[in-house]
């Protein structure tokens, strides 16, 4: 740089004794500048011009190198060139040092080009291959009730590979209603993490949409899945914006908890997705520059579950033939139903939907659902659709929903009149008319939580149905929860039931109550019972639960319960209205990998089998939470796995014995949805050993010879003196040195001996000796 500076000078002053005959050059005479804008580190070295009244003028295409926008007013050509002044006209300040050729100019942010920053970004899982395997999970259960005798089982099967998961369910009865067993689904399933979509064939459930029907079917589905990317957060994300006039550091809060830090240049900025939150409440920018001085923006929001971000979709397309007798008859299907549902965020304030539904020789329906958010109140949601089965119906609605911190609001309403029909009830002789259900919360703080809720539906020809409850839950403490809840319905009959709480924890998993509940009774008449119980829930891994309960009516209830690595037997007594019953069941699982059969508890979501070497009775843990200990093959079967996420699974170094070498106490697995993959902890047992190698006539091995094994190659030291770290099993090896050669076989004998020594190993030219051992010789 000072040997470019003076040729730059030179060359400048050249220039300009050039042009001194040019009028028009005189008027913007070059200098060289060291500009330093609004305090930003470091500063740039630039050729510039000054007018003859000093404002300096700045070549446009140099703007982007001080992260400056080429401002409306203010640019002038010279010698065809633009150049910018850097004046009043675009609010510049320039302090000029003649002395050092230096100039500190200070522009107002909006001069600056803009800053956008996330504070969130969501990747597409890295998913932990899984090969083929399986799993079975079992239900059983018998039980005696008044002198009759039942018995039942639940089976689900599965099969997972690189290609999805093929699950089969069944159940099965022997009871005097039913004798026999029946398949309830059967389904492959194949998930697309990088398009966030999942492909059903077999049975499933159609999506419904906001106002539709879902239906059992048998054919194909596809659709969004955003389960498949955990991390994606699809509701419209807050940003924070503002404008810094030097080099700040910009915090945001919501509702008074820091959720993102950024720091920013000169100019205009935004931190876009924030992390997600719904509802109503406040946000506060605090900008903070180097000497400490605070400028803060405080601005109200809202966002909700019902609205999608700007530019996503969500969609389901469904075909197949429609279930018939789901429980009670293994493959009754029916007419061909087909549905259709397509969300998008239109704008981050405005999602739209469409959905359509059709059944062979039934009823179809096709309409729209949007979902608009009112300033930062609320989301307003309008719906209109059209179906019926020959004559054409209509179905509208509205509603509103607002969740805030202090005050939730939920009210929607659906009228369709008597010739609309749609799935599900084309069929029904009474259909509804109106359907309206709403309610509101309020938060009391310390004196705890208030909920209002009323629900109403009227059909065409029968009586209306109405429902107003009130529940009121508060901490009391050290002295546990109260809870109270009350109902009232209106129908053809009224009734109204009272319920009243009392609950006190005593550590983790144990606590006691105490209810009191009316409950109108045709039998019995209306009652007021009380209930004293006490229970305590099953841990995370093996142990015991139980629950106790004993009412005024002599009513009562015992249960006990056994959890292990294996899966979970249960025994219950329970005496109701004078009758006495027991039930005893059994549910578990087997997990089938490339580790070998494992028992499980129910295998509901993914697993994974982790090996630690061969190391028995080693303690594993998840997310520092111990779920179990390695078997006699160093293998841990680990269930509950959450699908497409990392989940972090570590051993305590401690546990392990001396021969094992420990490369990270931590790694991770990401499963598939449903899957089983096989993950091998990066631990190996140590196999050291040393020998003394030798030439047949008795000398050593000269030293710095290369010792070579099929695991690693190693120097020899004096008086032929080998020390090897992976010597398992039977080897054979090799030693060279000064274009001489010769070869040789050991085998480490097994063993609790750490680093067994084998002795004097003979090492021949063009020739193996006998195996060496640990006797050596």
């Amino acid at each position: 740089m000072r040997r470019l500076l003076p040729l730059a000078v030179s060359l400048v002053l050249a220039g300009a004794a050039t042009a001194a005959t040019d009028p028009a050059a005189q008027a913007f005479e070059p200098v060289i500048v060291e500009l330093k804008v609004n305090d930003q580190a470091g500063s740039s070295t630039l050729i510039v011009r000054r007018d003859r009244d000093g404002t300096l003028l700045i070549r446009a295409e140099d703007l982007a190198q001080l992260r400056v926008r080429t401002p409306a007013r203010g640019v002038v050509m010279v010698d065809g060139e633009r150049y910018v002044r850097l004046g009043p006209e675009i609010g510049a300040n320039v302090v000029f040092d003649e002395a050092t050729q230096t100039a500190n100019v200070t522009l107002p942010p909006g001069a600056f080009v803009a800053t956008r920053s996330s504070a969130l970004s969501p990747d597409v899982p890295r998913v932990t291959p899984a090969s083929l395997g399986g799993f079975a999970n079992y239900d059983l259960y018998g039980e005696q009730v008044d002198q009759a005798t039942r018995l039942g089982a639940f089976l689900d099967l599965g099969v997972f590979g690189p290609r999805g998961v093929l699950t089969n369910s069944l159940v099965g009865r022997h009871d005097d209603e039913m004798r026999g067993a029946v398949r309830l689904d059967s389904t492959w399933t194949q998930d697309f993490p990088e398009r966030l979509a999942t492909l059903r064939v077999g049975d499933s459930i159609s999506a419904s949409g906001a106002w539709g029907r879902s239906a059992r079917f048998g054919g194909v589905q596809f659709g969004t899945n955003f389960a498949t990317q955990p991390t994606l957060v699809t509701t419209p994300l807050l940003y924070a914006q503002g404008e810094a006039i030097v080099p700040s550091t910009v915090d945001v809060f919501v509702n008074g908890r820091r959720v993102a830090s950024e720091d920013v240049p000169p100019g205009p900025f935004t931190i876009d997705r924030l992390p997600p939150i719904t509802g109503a409440g406040q946000m506060q920018v605090v900008v903070t520059d180097a000497l400490g001085r605070q400028q803060v923006i405080s601005q109200p929001y809202y966002t909700g579950q019902s609205l999608l971000r700007a530019g996503l979709d969500e969609y389901s397309f469904e075909v197949g033939a429609i279930r018939e007798d789901y429980g009670l008859r293994s493959s009754a299907y029916g007419d061909l139903v087909m549905a259709g549902t397509f969300r998008r965020g239109i704008t981050d304030r405005f999602t739209a939907e469409v959905h359509a539904e059709a059944q062979a020789g039934g009823a179809s329906a096709a309409g729209v659902d949007t979902a608009l958010q009112v300033g930062d109140v609320g989301i307003l949601s309008l719906t209109a659709a059209a179906g019926g089965d020959g004559a054409l119906g209509f179905l509208g609605g509205a509603g509103f929903e607002r969740s805030g911190q202090r005050v939730s609001v939920f009210l929607r309403t659906l009228y369709a009149s008597e010739d609309f029909a749609q799935l599900g009830t084309d069929t029904q002789d009474d259909r509804p008319k109106l359907r309206s259900f709403g309610g509101f919360g309020l938060d009391f703080r310390r004196w705890g939580n208030l909920q209002v809720s009323y629900g109403q539906q009227t059909n065409w020809t029968t009586p209306s149905n109405r429902t107003v409850a009130v529940s009121h839950a508060v901490e009391l403490g050290g002295w546990g929860y109260l809870n109270f809840i009350a109902s009232r319905s209106t129908s053809e009959e009224s009734s109204t039931d009272l319920f009243l709480n009392w609950t006190r924890p005593f550590g983790e998993r144990r606590n006691a109550s105490v209810s009191v509940q009316h409950t109108p009774d045709v039998v019995f008449d209306d009652e007021l019972v009380a209930v004293a119980a006490l229970q305590q829930s099953l841990p995370a891994g093996s142990g015991t639960g139980y629950y106790v309960s004993l009412a005024s009516n002599e009513d009562a209830q015992l249960d006990y319960a056994l959890q292990g690595d294996a899966g979970l037997v249960g025994v219950q007594y329970a005496r109701r209205n004078g009758t006495d019953g027991w039930r005893a069941s059994a549910t578990g699982g087997l997990a089938i990998t490339g580790a070998g059969v494992m028992p499980a508890r129910r295998l509901d979501q993914s697993f994974a089998v982790v090996q630690v070497a061969d190391y028995p009775d080693l303690t594993v843990y998840v997310e520092n939470q111990p779920v179990g200990r390695t078997d006699s093959k160093g293998r841990v079967l680990l269930d509950s796995l959450r699908a497409y996420e990392s989940n972090g699974v570590s051993i305590d170094p401690r546990e392990l014995p001396m021969d094992a070498t420990l490369a990270m106490p931590m790694t991770s697995v990401t499963p598939a949805y449903r899957s089983g993959p096989v993950v091998s902890f990066p631990v190996v047992r140590a196999s050291a050993t040393t020998l003394r190698l030798v030439l047949p006539d008795g000398s050593p091995v000269p030293a710095g010879a290369r010792v070579k094994t099929r695991n690693e190659q190693v120097p020899v030291a004096m008086d032929g003196l080998v020390y090897l770290t992976a010597a398992a099993g039977r080897q054979e090896a090799s030693a060279e040195w000064q274009g001489q050669r010769c070869t040789f076989t050991f085998e480490r004998p097994e063993g609790s001996d750490p680093q067994p020594d084998l002795g004097t190993v003979t090492c021949r030219a063009g020739g193996h000796d006998r195996v060496a051992s640990k006797s050596g010789t």
